[in-house]
C-alpha cells in the first residue's frame, strides 16, 4: 500500500514537472522563408506569424496575395505548418525564437518530395537588392517564349509586369492558365520573381538585355528548371481559351458517370441536371489555378442556382486510392465554401487517361477546362484553363464576359417557357 502511495506521488510530481516546462515561443510578424531549390538557389517567400488564442497561424504572402496554412503546431522544439488542403507541410526544428530550419514536404508528389528551407524572423526583404535598377527598362507586358530551343517542348506566354522602384509583381499567362502572383525586385538588370502558392515554388529569374528583352531560367520546386526569354509586344495575344477544345465529330454532347463524394454514381441524365444550364468543371484538388476558378464558380452557384444553374466538378486526383481522393477533395470543398457536386472522375492526372474518361473531347490540355451546357443539354462553350485574379485585367475580364453569357443562358430557359405559356 505504501509503495503504491509512493509511486503516485512520483507520477504526480513528474506530471508536474511536465507542466511546468516552458512552453516554446516564436517571434510574430514578418519573416523570410528561403527554399534552398539546388546549391545556391533561393527561392524566397514571404511568411506572417501570428499568435492567437488557440495558437500561431501562418500566412504566406506572394505580393497582394495571402494563403492562409490549415494549422500550426508545436511539438517540443519542432514546429509543422500544415497545408492540408494541398496536402503538403513545413516541418522544421526551431532553432531559436526567430530562426526555423527543416523542409517543406509535398506529400502530393511523394513523402520523399522534401525541399530544405530556413526561415529568418524580422524585416527581411524578399530578394536582397543590391543595384540601381533606375536606367533599366522594364515594359508592362512582353512575348515569352518558355524552353525556345527545343521546339517539342516549347510553348509561348505572355508576361506582365508592373514596376514600381526596384519592386516588381506580376505573372505569366500561358494557353493553359497563370503561374500566380509573382514578386520580387529588379536588381540592376537582373529580374527576381517567386512565389509559393501552396502546392508549387516557382523562381524565375531574367536578365534584361541592353534592347529590353529578357532572357533567363524558371524553375518549379527542384525537379524542373526550363529557359525562357521574352521580348517587349504591347499587342502579344495567345489563342482563344474557347477555341482549344472541342466535341469531336460524331459526338452531340457530353455524358458521363462518376461516383460523388458519398459513393454515389452521378450522371448528367440525373433529374437534378435535366432542363438547366449546368457547367461541368474538369479540375484537380492539387491545382491552384482550379482553385482560383472553384472560388468563382461556388459565388456564381450561390448567386445562379435558384434561376436554374448547376455545376458538377469532375476532379482527377493525384491519389493511391479512392478514400484518398475522396478526402483530398472533401478538403478543398469544405475550405472553399463549394456548395456543387464535385465526383471523384480518376485517380490519375495524366491528361491521356482523362481524355480516355471524357472521349467525346478532342483532348484535355489543361486543368482546369470548363463545359458550358444550356438547358437543352447542348455544348455552348468549351474553355480551356483558367486565369486567375493575379492576372489582373484578363481576371476581370473573364469574369465580366463570361457572367453575361451565363445570364444569357438562363434568360433563354426563362423566355422559352414563357413562350410555351
Amino acid at each position: 500500500m505504501r509503495n503504491s502511495f509512493y509511486l503516485l506521488m512520483a507520477v504526480l510530481m513528474l506530471a508536474g514537472c511536465q507542466s511546468s516546462a516552458p512552453e516554446t515561443k516564436l517571434e510574430t510578424g514578418h519573416w523570410r522563408l528561403a527554399m534552398e531549390l539546388a546549391p545556391g538557389v533561393e527561392l524566397p517567400v514571404d511568411l506572417e506569424l501570428t499568435s492567437q488564442a488557440e495558437g500561431y497561424q501562418a500566412a504566406f504572402i506572394n505580393g497582394e496575395e495571402r494563403i492562409e496554412a490549415d494549422q500550426v503546431r508545436l511539438v517540443g522544439d519542432s514546429i509543422y505548418i500544415d497545408m492540408s488542403v494541398f496536402d503538403a507541410q513545413f516541418a522544421g526544428k526551431i532553432i531559436r525564437p526567430g530562426e526555423i530550419a527543416g523542409d517543406w514536404i509535398n506529400f502530393v508528389k511523394s513523402a520523399d518530395y522534401r525541399i530544405p528551407f530556413v526561415a529568418l524572423a524580422g524585416d527581411h526583404p524578399r530578394f536582397p537588392a543590391e543595384s540601381s535598377p533606375e536606367s533599366v527598362e522594364l515594359s508592362d507586358r512582353y512575348a515569352v517564349t518558355f524552353s525556345p530551343e527545343n521546339p517539342e517542348d516549347s510553348y509561348p506566354a505572355i508576361g506582365v509586369f508592373q514596376r514600381n522602384g526596384q519592386i516588381v509583381q506580376g505573372t505569366f499567362l500561358t494557353e493553359t492558365g497563370d503561374y500566380r502572383y509573382l514578386a520580387g525586385v529588379l536588381d540592376g538588370d537582373e529580374l527576381k520573381l517567386s512565389c509559393f502558392d501552396g502546392a508549387h515554388a516557382f523562381l524565375f529569374e531574367a536578365q534584361v538585355q541592353p534592347d529590353g528583352s529578357l532572357t533567363g531560367s524558371f524553375r518549379s520546386g527542384s525537379h524542373w528548371e526550363e529557359p525562357w526569354e521574352g521580348h517587349p509586344d504591347p499587342d502579344v495575344a495567345l489563342r482563344e481559351p474557347d477555341q482549344l477544345t472541342f466535341l469531336k465529330e460524331g459526338y452531340e454532347g457530353v455524358d458521363f458517370r462518376f461516383t460523388n463524394l458519398e459513393g454515389d454514381t452521378i450522371s448528367l441524365s440525373d433529374s437534378r441536371y435535366q432542363g438547366k444550364v449546368v457547367i461541368v468543371q474538369i479540375l484537380g484538388s492539387w491545382c491552384p489555378n482550379c482553385m482560383d476558378e472553384t472560388r468563382l464558380f461556388a459565388k456564381w452557384y450561390d448567386r445562379y442556382e435558384q434561376q436554374g444553374l448547376e455545376i458538377v466538378g469532375l476532379a482527377f486526383e493525384r491519389a493511391k486510392d479512392q478514400a484518398q481522393a475522396v478526402k483530398r477533395v472533401s478538403k478543398m470543398k469544405e475550405a472553399l465554401g463549394v456548395n456543387y457536386e464535385i465526383l471523384i472522375a480518376s485517380l490519375t492526372t495524366n491528361k491521356q487517361e482523362a481524355a480516355r474518361a471524357l472521349p467525346m473531347l478532342n483532348h484535355i490540355l489543361s486543368y482546369p477546362t470548363s463545359i458550358y451546357l444550356d438547358r437543352e443539354g447542348r455544348v455552348r462553350k468549351i474553355h480551356t484553363g483558367f486565369y486567375g485574379p493575379g492576372t489582373g485585367a484578363p481576371y476581370d475580364q473573364f469574369v465580366e464576359e463570361y457572367s453575361r453569357f451565363l445570364e444569357k443562358l438562363l434568360a433563354e430557359g426563362d423566355l422559352s417557357q414563357m413562350a410555351a405559356n
